[in-house]
């Protein structure tokens, strides 16, 4: 009697986290995942080197990642991608790698909101959690992870908001306003170092579906600075 067959498919993912460069992260790069049905192992995973920009490291990152698990750029089935809020450039070679790619290849794109790689990394005793992407001028980009693991959308906030939203603790890089410091420690709550890492996309992936490659785009928190100061300027 021979053995049943079994009709598995290995899956090769790429992931891109660029989103928030002032992030505490180990693997803020890219990442590679075989998936087989629902288990997925990761294969290896590669950090933007410190002091090196994103846009001069992250498509030879992604090569030399490929070139060392001997990965051929067709053997990609899917690329996911953080797409933010975070900062306006980075998020701009995250989403345009992640398009150009997967155009080239022709697999599947799958865009992720940057609270959901986060909250990948916060421990359930800390939730209910603000994560605070994306500061600047006394407000932040906040989403609240809850006890049950739910992510609500806060949207851009600043302090006097904190209170109201009953959290435990709050995560954030080091640009996070001083006024948010200042109303987290009145409120006992603690604050802790954001997370942002390119091997938690896959799981923060779950429930969120394919997009093309030309309809991809990033989420900006506000206006770049750019654009908002060519307006000034029109207006004159």
């Amino acid at each position: 009697m021979s053995p049943a067959s079994t009709n598995t498919t290995r899956e090769i993912v790429l992931a891109i986290e660029l989103s928030n460069p002032s992030a505490s992260s180990s693997a803020h790069g890219a990442a590679l995942f075989s998936c087989v049905d629902s288990a997925h192992e990761l294969i290896g995973s590669k950090p933007v080197p410190d002091g090196i920009r994103s846009s001069d490291a992250i498509m030879v990152l992604i090569e030399s990642l490929c070139k060392e698990h001997t990965i051929e750029p067709g053997d990609v089935s899917k690329i996911i991608v953080s797409v933010g809020p975070g900062g306006y450039t980075a998020l701009r070679i995250a989403t345009t790698t992640a398009k150009v790619l997967a155009h080239t290849i022709g697999c599947m794109l799958v865009a992720v909101p940057t609270a959901y790689v986060a909250a990948a990394a916060i421990e359930p005793n800390r939730r209910p959690a603000l994560i605070a992407l994306a500061s600047k001028n006394n407000l932040a980009h906040c989403s609240v992870l809850q006890a049950d693991g739910q992510i609500e959308s806060v949207g851009i906030m600043d302090a006097t908001k904190i209170e109201a939203l009953n959290i435990r603790s709050i995560f954030a890089d080091g640009y996070l306003p001083k006024s948010f410091a200042e109303c987290a420690q009145q409120l006992g709550i603690e604050i802790y170092p954001i997370v942002l890492d390119a091997r938690h996309c896959l799981d923060a992936s779950r429930g969120f579906a394919p997009v093309e490659p030309m309809d991809l785009q990033p989420i900006y928190a506000r206006e770049p600075d750019a654009i908002t100061q060519w307006r000034e300027r029109a207006k004159k």
